[in-house]
């Protein structure tokens, strides 16, 4: 069964208003039933089977629909997206006070992203303030793992006395100090230091920069 095929399943043998309808039936919004049908996203394995269950559809019909009609990944020899090979990650919608422990209403939204992109992800949050600029900007998703340890030469976020921020943490005989990679920020040793996570990857947009100025 194919996505068109299957909106016609869903709405009668009409294509039109199917994707609406899907939507209202398995709760979620407009926006994400039409990625699905784009291909710029995928449905998780929850919703596939919440969609099989309210459209009285066979679940392996479903996920094909999904999986395997996708010409994109047909022409260039694409690996898609699928429950097997990925692993769902919170994106949280603000900095939640108790991190690293955070609850479902701090969640924006789940992402699929490959099992083996980030080993060991916990969350993702936006980068928070510039001092690691240009490296991690703000805007950025930082993919982070939880930590309690201070690593030495690594990004971290964590919590001092002024606040959660990202910095790259040095060991030395006076303690730990934390450093920027903007110049305009100076190291310095915080008054009081809990590790919350370190930040193993990020996501960005490059299509917001004129690269011609870095030439």
């Amino acid at each position: 069964m194919t996505k068109r095929e299957l909106l016609k399943r869903i709405n009668n043998g009409k294509e039109r208003g199917a994707q609406a309808i899907l939507a209202n039936k398995i709760g979620i919004s407009t926006a994400s039933v039409a990625n699905w049908f784009t291909g710029r996203n995928y449905p998780t394995e929850e919703n596939i089977k919440r969609i099989a269950s309210a459209f009285k559809l066979e679940l392996n019909e479903v996920r094909k629909a999904f999986y395997e009609d996708d010409e994109f990944a047909q022409t260039v020899n694409a690996i898609p997206l699928t429950p097997s090979n990925t692993i769902q990650l919170p994106i949280l919608a603000d900095v939640p006070a108790g991190l690293p422990e955070f609850s479902d209403r701090d969640v924006e939204i789940f992402k699929d992203i490959p099992r083996d992109m980030f080993p060991g992800a916990d969350f993702v949050i936006r980068c928070i303030g510039d001092s690691l600029a240009p490296k991690f900007n703000v805007g950025d998703f930082c993919v982070i793992r939880k930590e309690t340890e201070p690593l030495h030469g690594k990004p971290m976020l964590v919590k001092t006395e002024t606040g959660y921020c990202m910095k790259v943490i040095k060991k030395t005989e006076k303690g730990v100090q934390l450093c920027s990679i903007n110049k305009k920020y100076k190291a310095f040793y915080p008054k009081t230091l809990r590790i919350v996570g370190l930040i193993i990857g990020l996501w960005s947009r490059t299509d917001r920069e004129n690269l011609l100025n870095l030439i």
